[in-house]
């Protein structure tokens, strides 16, 4: 029983400790005649997997052997089966909106004499009075997954583009205690103060803000984001393996840091203390005792972060049975199919490959300055409004074909790739870019450049971004040096 993306990727968590199993058919259902407020793209995702989606009449006419909900705002009772209800995050550490009533245990629609209840941790159990006998702790699916999938993190970081940076997830919940809602051009701060070559900034959104928004809207408030390199995961998959291969969560009072607290990553908290926390709950321990992000340089907070680590203790109270979900759950779910269980171990396949959408900034902001022999290069997206003055030695290096026309107007440095006829593209594009000191042209391994008439060669090995040796050369050609012999510094590695 679907209500949402969120709890459509819970059920997927669960169902996969079915797979391989031909006596179980799985089919999919959601009440379109009391959609959710985040309902949104529901049947769109459905349609994504390829799944058999049933109308709702016809899935309450029908006789089942199970059904499993990760939301209890559907109709439960009126299922003709056994139910198991699921939370939806990280156990029950939310109230509903201007209420006290607890996220996922709405005592008025826990109804039915076949519900079942699994809970992440014993200590939910207080929250069920009523319902004791009908609850059982499982443990976290989804926590889980993420633990079978941390010999990956290393795959993840390649395609996210982190391999060689330092990975920074922002990770925002809904509503205006969120990160986002209570921030939202604090994507831009992090591109703007980070340096391109030493970090990599991802965004991870609740699926609720899609639905709410929209996708065109939120890609169109994150526009210029999205230009200056920030990775945008989308709602559907992707997220668990972002924050597995964070070096540091900037997050909220979601369940994200709860997550990636219980995965050994750093937590840095950036909201409002939302008044949805339940009271003394392991969320509202992490919430009082994780840093809080002020207006301290952005590097040397996530650097102290980073030194001290996940925070000990709240997520051994949120997740009970660490690594025993996937035992615990399928043992519950064929006891409750009434079938033998498969003699396999029972065990959750790793997450899904992260599907980021970024883009290469055509424009850079780029700050050199001389430290002994080294010339050290850092780079922002120009994209992004500058923070502060001028840096040092700053100058924009602009895509000839990429860039803005704004950015083409004031960049030093203009540069495309490796064609025919170098030469000659350099004095035309000189003629019309009066204000552009140096040319280049790129390939794996060297830098050509062209000024004032000359042509130059800068080769380094291929793993290096040439584009890195036209900002040296432009520093050096400003000051009238030779461009002989350049050693350049990007973070900690010289080239």
């Amino acid at each position: 029983m679907t209500r949402t993306a969120t709890t459509v990727t819970r059920l997927l968590d669960i169902l996969s400790l079915l797979e391989d199993d031909h006596r179980v058919q799985v089919v999919f259902t959601f009440d379109d005649r009391r959609r959710a407020v985040f309902g949104a793209g529901l049947a769109e995702f459905l349609a994504g997997l390829e799944a058999l989606v049933l109308p709702w009449d016809q899935a309450l006419a029908t006789t089942f052997d199970l059904a499993i909900a990760a939301s209890e705002n559907d109709d439960l009772a009126e299922l003709k089966c056994p139910v198991l209800l699921v939370p939806h995050g990280i156990g029950h550490q939310k109230y509903y909106p201007r209420t006290k009533t607890i996220s996922g245990l709405n005592p008025e629609r826990l109804h039915g004499d076949r519900l079942r209840i699994g809970l992440s941790h014993g200590n939910q159990l207080s929250h069920v009075p009523e319902h004791r006998r009908r609850a059982v702790v499982i443990g976290d699916p989804c926590h889980d997954r993420m633990l079978a999938s941390v010999h990956r993190v290393p795959h993840f970081r390649r395609v996210l583009g982190a391999a060689d940076r330092t990975h920074v997830v922002l990770a925002s919940t809904w509503g205006p205690q969120s990160l986002i809602g209570s921030d939202p051009q604090l994507p831009h701060r992090f591109l703007a103060e980070l340096p391109l070559d030493e970090y990599r900034v991802s965004l991870v959104l609740h699926p609720g803000v899609w639905s709410a928004h929209s996708a065109l809207q939120v890609r169109a408030v994150l526009a210029s984001a999205r230009r200056s390199g920030l990775a945008v995961i989308p709602p559907q998959r992707g997220w668990q393996a972002t924050v597995l291969s964070a070096g540091c969560v900037v997050s909220d009072c979601g369940s994200m840091p709860l997550y990636a607290t219980a995965a050994g990553v750093p937590v840095v908290m950036a909201s409002p203390v939302a008044d949805t926390v339940v009271a003394g709950s392991p969320l509202a321990d992490l919430v009082a005792r994780a840093p809080r992000l002020d207006e301290r340089p952005l590097a040397d907070q996530l650097a102290a972060a980073i030194t001290n680590g996940p925070i000990d203790g709240p997520a051994a109270e949120a997740v009970e049975y660490p690594g025993k979900c996937a035992e615990l759950l399928r043992a519950l779910l064929y006891d409750l199919l009434d079938l033998p269980e498969p003699a396999r171990p029972a065990a959750f396949p790793p997450v899904d490959d992260p599907t980021p959408e970024f883009q290469t900034p055509a424009a850079l902001r780029v700050s050199v300055q001389a430290d002994g022999a080294d010339l050290v290069v850092r780079r922002f997206p120009a994209a992004v409004p500058q923070l502060g003055g001028p840096l040092p030695g700053q100058h924009v290096v602009a895509h000839a074909e990429l860039a803005t026309l704004a950015e083409l107007e004031g960049a030093a440095v203009v540069h495309h790739e490796l064609g025919r006829d170098f030469a000659g593209w350099a004095a035309d594009t000189a003629r019309r870019r009066p204000n552009a000191r140096l040319f280049a042209e790129t390939a794996a391994g060297l830098c050509r450049v062209w000024t004032d008439g000359v042509t130059t060669d800068l080769r380094t090995t291929a793993d290096v971004d040439p584009l890195l040796l036209a900002s040296a050369a432009q520093w050096r050609t400003v000051r009238r040096l030779p461009l002989t012999d350049l050693r350049v510094r990007v973070g900690d590695r010289t080239i």
